[in-house]
């Protein structure tokens, strides 16, 4: 079998990299970037270098050839093509390219989320289930990563300010998600299938708690509404765009479109996710 994984120089790509190589020959392993200089690195690890974008149908097809299954890591809004556009690019490609097998990193409950990043997905879920390719659909989560800046800030004197009340959310190490895609991409495509991966759902304030037990930190923490959030936001600089994702994102948690429960991340994992506590010490060295 012969593997391709996308985004390997984000943090998601990355980890599916590392733990694919732990399965799989590097002899069977490709890797996409989107340009010689940035190949540079993985070249010298052993890995089959393609360059090609999300945005140039044709170069993904050339990069594609000879590529049995396709790690395909979501790609990121806000670029001069559409997500949408990018991601109907890299399916159509892969297509035409004789691709067998494709993975996509989605967001939490597909279809029927409402969340400020589902639509792209929703498009992208849709097109793959339509293109006749065998597919696996990995419906992720939140990083435990995503939160750290903030709480640290917390840490070092800052308030924890956070607008999504009681609503909880299924928080996971970006490596477990990792570990749990890689683990997917080598079982046998049997059967198309969608994983929700969800670590264990808490709210804010028990993962304030177990970040306060896992680094002997104290500080306050406050939800606020989500109007004063933006206000925050607004008033410290924030440009416009990134008012709207960041204020959005404590609204669809308000909303509870990351309170998604399901065991299919340990099922993939073969073993418990890592409790946060532990987590936390893991991200935090002392």
């Amino acid at each position: 079998m012969t593997y391709l994984v996308t985004g390997v120089t984000g943090g998601l790509g990355a980890s599916i990299l590392e733990h694919l190589s732990k399965q799989v020959s590097l002899k069977e392993i490709s890797v996409l970037v989107r340009s010689e200089q940035k190949g540079e690195y993985f070249k010298e690890a052993g890995y089959d270098v393609r360059i090609g974008t999300y945005s140039d149908k044709d170069e993904l097809k050339k990069a594609f050839e000879g590529i049995e299954t396709l790690i395909f890591v979501s790609g990121i809004p806000g670029q001069d093509l559409s997500r949408a556009e990018q991601h109907q690019n890299v399916i159509g490609a892969a297509k035409a390219a004789g691709v067998k097998n494709i993975l996509y990193t989605s967001i939490s409950n597909g279809e029927h989320s409402t969340a400020v990043l589902a639509p792209d997905h929703i498009v992208t879920e849709k097109l793959i289930q339509e293109s006749g390719l065998n597919y696996k659909i990995l419906r992720n989560n939140w990083y435990l990563e995503n939160e750290l800046n903030n709480l640290e800030a917390a840490a070092n004197g800052q308030d924890f300010i956070y607008a999504a009340g009681d609503s909880k959310v299924g928080w996971a190490l970006r490596r477990e998600y990792g570990e749990a895609i890689a683990n997917a991409a080598v079982q046998p495509f049997t059967e198309n299938k969608i994983y929700e991966l969800s670590g264990k759902l808490i709210s804010y304030a028990e993962l304030i708690r177990d970040f306060k037990v896992a680094t002997g930190s104290d500080f306050s923490s406050y939800s606020i509404s989500i109007a004063d959030y933006k206000a925050g936001l607004e008033k410290a600089g924030f440009p416009e765009a990134a008012v709207a994702i960041v204020a959005g994102i404590q609204n669809d948690i308000l909303q509870h479109q990351l309170e998604v429960s399901h065991s299919d991340l340990e099922e993939l994992l073969g073993h418990p996710q890592v409790p946060i506590v532990d987590a936390f010490k893991e991200l935090i060295p002392a």
